[in-house]
């Protein structure tokens, strides 16, 4: 009978010790797995692994690009019609598609710098993308 409580005792113990290891590891897990899903993320975490990152001083030196931005927000934000906004979704969602072929292309060449540039130029049309789903719901109910 003592025998049989000791093994119970043993297999309780070792069943919260595996469960909370199961706890903390599914959350590093899940971590990862959105790191890795999203382009963005994804590529900020491989300038991170390069020692390299995108700094909040880091600038865009080409105005155009900016300017195109603030054209594509005020487009948004001038629009008539859910249609109108999902064109502007459906171009800017073209525009992240070729950065995050061109980030991946940036990284097979070891061009950091590149990257950097490319990743924040995403961040920008991340952004765009943010909204123009922010606008949808908001025409949906």
């Amino acid at each position: 009978m003592y025998a049989l409580q000791i093994d119970s005792f043993a297999y309780v113990l070792c069943y919260q010790m595996e469960k909370e290891f199961s706890l903390r590891h599914s959350a590093i897990v899940n971590h990862a797995y959105n790191t890795l899903q999203k382009p963005l993320a994804r590529g900020l975490y491989m300038l991170r692994l390069s020692e390299d990152k995108l700094e909040h001083e880091t600038q865009i030196a080409a105005s155009d690009f900016l300017g195109e931005i603030l054209e594509v927000n005020e487009a948004i934000s001038e629009a008539d019609s859910p249609d109108d906004v999902a064109v502007v979704g459906a171009e800017n969602q073209r525009k992240m598609d070729d950065l995050v072929s061109r980030i991946s292309a940036a990284f097979k060449q070891s061009d950091h710098a590149e990257a950097r540039e490319l990743l924040l130029r995403l961040k920008y049309y991340s952004n765009v993308a943010e909204k123009v789903k922010n606008v949808l719901q908001n025409y949906v109910g």
